[in-house]
């Protein structure tokens, strides 16, 4: 079972779509979550503590007797501006990187116990390793992902543990991130496609506790 957090739209969609192709089990989580539309899942604002707290008990009434296979942490948003203008900026912290981290933790510990390998896949951006103007609240977030992946790789390294680390930075994508606010050099971005392509395929050759990989923005157009 694959669980999905930031499944409803994006790069975690299109690997849900990978996922099931296969014959896997994929359950999405989202913030705008549709049935209909998304597939197996369940709605998730992960600005909500108390609806964090609900998630991971959800999570585990999800899986049951399951194996864990991966949790794909892929939820985010971008702002784009002037830091000094920027609204609501403990809103981006939360989404893109504190609030979901008891989701995260659940998930290392339930793939940690299991006798089956399970992979943690973190999906930050190049902007993790390389900050931009006007991106310091998400460059910040993003870096905080990148610092957090490859600690817990570490960790996985020296625990001898089936839990894998998948740190991806991908650049530049044309997910609904920038509905309303194309860039002029829109069409160079990446296809969601082609880099959930990439991860999921990564996923599947990975046989060490860490890897990382990255897909700068015009690579995979």
């Amino acid at each position: 079972m694959h669980i999905i957090f930031g499944g409803t739209s994006g790069l975690g969609l299109e690997m849900a779509r990978l996922f099931r192709a296969d014959g896997g089990r994929a359950v999405v989580v989202g913030r705008f979550y549709d049935a209909a539309q998304h597939g197996e899942g369940f709605e998730l604002d992960v600005y909500d503590r108390a609806a964090v707290d609900w998630a991971v008990g959800e999570c585990g009434r999800q899986l049951e007797g399951e194996v864990l296979e991966s949790f794909v942490w892929s939820a985010g948003y971008i702002w784009r501006g002037n830091f000094a203008e920027q609204p609501d900026i403990r809103s981006m912290a939360e989404v893109n990187f504190a609030g979901a981290l008891p989701l995260v933790q659940w998930a290392w510990q339930r793939m940690t116990e299991q006798e089956a390998v399970g992979k943690l896949v973190v999906i930050s951006s190049t902007s993790g390793v390389k900050p931009r103007a006007d991106e310091a609240v998400y460059a910040a977030t993003k870096h905080a992902q990148v610092g957090f992946a490859r600690s817990l790789g570490m960790e996985a390294e020296g625990r001898n543990s089936n839990a894998q680390v998948l740190l991806c930075l991908p650049g530049a994508t044309k997910t609904p991130f920038w509905d309303g606010h194309q860039p002029d050099d829109y069409a160079s971005f990446n296809d969601p496609q082609k880099v959930a392509a990439k991860i999921v395929a990564t996923m599947s050759s990975q046989i060490t506790p860490y890897a990382e990989i990255a897909m700068p923005h015009g690579t995979l157009v």
